[in-house]
């Protein structure tokens, strides 16, 4: 699978080596009365859960051109069973970590080509503000998808006004209890865990934040998942567009299902010198790289 990409793409950037699906995004998003708005300007607590659109086939097809020979999901079992357990009402949590902007639009593309797309239609993904907040096609790229919002932890210590912070904070009790509601109505949660795409020269953002447990407790399955390999390596700029696409292997690989209090109670034995928090976090970070494919 996927041997007529060995072709080498264009020289340049995102905005020259996808320009025709890049100009559809735009087109399909002016003729859409609801991406006219910028989400920033009408995101409230009523509208903190929000549907993937039509666009989600062309990055899907986008992500596609990237892959290299040797792509797939290991592990795929661990995913349907724990989409099995979302249908019998247990609320469920996928924790990943986060490697570019196209690892949702790639798992979509490995899944549908695996012919499990239904897998993926099973996952509402945990999203930042900042991300319906960002350029017009990273924006694009996030409304593809199903989400939920919520204010990033990192986003109140930016030199935010008192209302904003109110605001946020309003924003953030209704995504809690629109993921309380949605846990049991058959939908799998979705996390990166590090809250940042991983940068080679900085390893902290390859690790799970500490208010990550805030959401373990919520739910009663935790599945893992390590992506390896890495088709739009991250720049210094924000913009999608500047980022320059490469050819890449990339596989999935889903760990074992675990019981999330017992998996909890295990990383507080494990880490006796870290609170819950701190343990919480240290384990799925450790956990997850322990997951990478070393063939």
């Amino acid at each position: 699978m996927y041997e007529s990409n060995q072709k080498p793409l264009p020289e340049g950037d995102a905005s020259v080596v996808f320009a025709d699906q890049l100009a559809e995004l735009r087109r399909q998003a002016n003729d859409s009365d609801d991406e006219l708005t910028p989400a920033s300007e009408n995101l409230t607590p009523d509208s903190v859960v929000r549907w993937g659109n039509q666009n989600r086939n062309v990055i899907a097809g986008l992500c596609r051109r990237l892959l290299l020979p040797g792509s797939k999901i290991d592990g795929l079992s661990n995913l349907r069973e724990l989409v099995r357990h979302a249908q019998d009402d247990k609320a469920c949590l996928l924790c990943l970590n986060h490697r570019s902007n196209l690892d949702v639009p790639t798992l979509d593309a490995l899944l549908t080509d695996h012919g499990e797309a239904r897998l993926f239609d099973s996952l509402i993904w945990i999203a930042g503000r900042t991300l319906e907040e960002d350029t017009d096609v990273t924006r694009m790229l996030v409304q593809c998808f199903n989400r939920v919002i919520v204010t990033p932890h990192r986003w109140f210590h930016s030199g935010r006004s008192e209302a904003e912070v109110h605001e946020a904070k309003t924003i953030n009790v209704a995504a809690e209890r629109a993921l309380a509601r949605l846990r049991h109505e058959g939908w799998v949660c979705a996390l990166f865990p590090a809250g940042t795409r991983a940068r080679p020269d900085d390893e902290s953002t390859k690790q799970a934040i500490a208010e990550t447990d805030s959401y373990l407790r919520m739910f009663d399955y935790l599945l893992l998942c390590h992506i390896d390999g890495c088709t739009l390596p991250v720049s210094r700029s924000q913009d999608f567009t500047h980022e320059v696409p490469k050819l890449d292997r990339v596989v999935f690989t889903f760990g074992s299902v675990r019981a999330t209090d017992r998996w909890r109670a295990e990383m507080d034995a494990k880490y006796p010198d870290l609170d819950q928090r701190e343990a919480s976090a240290r384990g799925i970070g450790e956990e997850i790289e322990a997951l990478a494919t070393h063939d």
